[in-house]
């Protein structure tokens, strides 16, 4: 049986945002100022960007994987921290989707997805998603797109601590749900992520540029394959 481990942003999902725009960082300086923390929206922006490098970059030194991942909540925690303020992990988590929210300019299905994965299941196949993301955030696009039921399994790079191209990455995804490395193939739309991390985990990528549903029949001919 075959197995499809589908990347999620510009494969699945066709995704614009500007997470540098004052639309994003508006409702954070409203949450941040309900909770006594008084800071512009640039300077939180700032904050972000430079927390996100230094907290990577630190992860990197801990070298506990080739390609690690961070928590963006904790960003945000820290960011409050630094404005001076404090906030708990469930506040911290609201700021994140509110400036994830105001950041998206497009998120929507491309178009023949639904018709994608029927014919993909109509042909005896499985559904995986290993998705580099922020859960915090992700879960919730997952399920505002009609994703949420649709897989037999998923990762999430900021619950597991590393990212493709890691092999670790797709070690968990595969160990998780027993997924055969010889049946399976991971279609994205990055090539030194999700095709170069398939290649160095020993399976098959399929370069999904445009969008899955438009390489339907390319992805139909792999699931008839013996």
């Amino acid at each position: 049986m075959k197995s499809f481990v589908f990347d999620l942003y510009n494969t699945l999902i066709d995704m614009r945002t500007d997470e540098h725009c004052d639309e994003a960082w508006a409702p954070v300086v409203e949450l941040f100022l309900a909770r006594g923390i008084k800071a512009s929206g640039a300077k939180l922006c700032s904050e972000f960007d430079g927390l996100c490098k230094l907290m990577y970059d630190r992860a990197v030194g801990e070298r506990v994987y080739v390609y690690p991942e961070i928590d963006c909540v904790n960003v945000m925690e820290s960011v409050a921290r630094r404005a001076g303020g404090k906030l708990s992990r469930a506040d911290a988590e609201t700021a994140l989707k509110l400036m994830r929210k105001g950041s998206i300019k497009r998120m929507k299905l491309f178009d023949g997805t639904w018709e994608l994965f029927e014919g993909l299941r109509s042909r005896g196949a499985k559904l995986y998603l290993l998705s580099n993301a922020q859960a915090a955030f992700t879960r919730d696009e997952i399920a505002e797109v009609g994703l949420a039921d649709k897989f037999d399994g998923m990762k999430l790079s900021s619950e597991c601590g590393c990212r493709k191209p890691d092999p670790a990455f797709f070690e968990m995804l595969f160990d998780e749900y027993g997924i055969d490395k010889a049946d399976a193939v991971m279609v994205g739309d990055d090539m030194s992520t999700d095709i170069a991390g398939a290649n160095a985990f020993g399976i098959r990528g399929i370069w999904a540029g445009g969008g899955a549903a438009a390489h339907a029949n390319e992805l139909y001919a792999e699931a008839e394959r013996q």
